[in-house]
């Protein structure tokens, strides 16, 4: 796992109150019952504090897993 990676972990932790194991890719609010609209906007104001990406609001709107997180920080030259 890659220094970004377990950041976002430790976040997503914080703020889903999930589980290391329930960090994978294609898990979202389908399968993360605490990811709800406020969660998202915690989690775009957590990564703007930490990566220094600022989601826009169509990406905070499509955001559907961890993977689309990463991909949005990716787009924005962060590494994972």
């Amino acid at each position: 796992m890659s220094p970004n990676e377990k950041i976002l972990l430790n976040l997503l932790i914080e703020i889903l109150l999930i589980d290391e194991d329930q960090f994978k890719d294609d898990y979202g609010p389908n399968e993360i019952e605490t990811w709800d609209s406020l969660a998202s906007v915690g989690i775009a104001a957590a990564v703007e504090k930490e990566f220094g990406y600022a989601m826009s609001p169509e990406e905070m709107a499509l955001m559907d897993s961890i993977g689309d997180i990463k991909n949005y920080l990716r787009s924005g030259g962060i590494d994972f």
